[in-house]
């Protein structure tokens, strides 16, 4: 297996636009489900970007449930299939550079994702 050698991207802070591609699941330390948003910016373009959401319990006060909410109603007592109600969606979001011990990383700004169209 070969890799090429790229230079750096970098996502400036801002809106941008994307789409969601796919939503992975992880229980380790906790439940968590991570969002992937694919950034359509003509300067960003092609990059992923991840938003994890804890997803133990799911309600409108949760951050999950207030995520899956700005996409559609979901009634009380009613099961969701997140891959299935985002996949696929446009949406739009805002982005924040942090700088960690490990470098510098674009993240999602919670509470940002919102769907560029709401399904009734």
């Amino acid at each position: 297996m070969e890799f090429e050698m790229k230079k750096p991207v970098s996502v400036e802070d801002g809106v941008h636009q994307g789409e969601i591609v796919r939503v992975e699941y992880r229980v380790k330390p906790y439940s968590y489900a991570d969002i992937f948003v694919k950034i359509s910016d003509k300067l960003a373009e092609g990059i992923e970007l991840k938003f994890g959401c804890p997803c133990g319990h799911l309600s409108p006060n949760t951050k999950f449930g207030k995520l899956l909410l700005r996409f559609g109603e979901i009634p009380f007592g009613e099961r969701v299939d997140p891959e299935k109600f985002l996949v696929g969606r446009k949406v739009s979001f805002q982005s924040l550079n942090e700088t960690t011990a490990d470098g510098n990383f674009a993240r999602i700004v919670d509470g940002s994702i919102k769907p560029l169209e709401v399904v009734k």
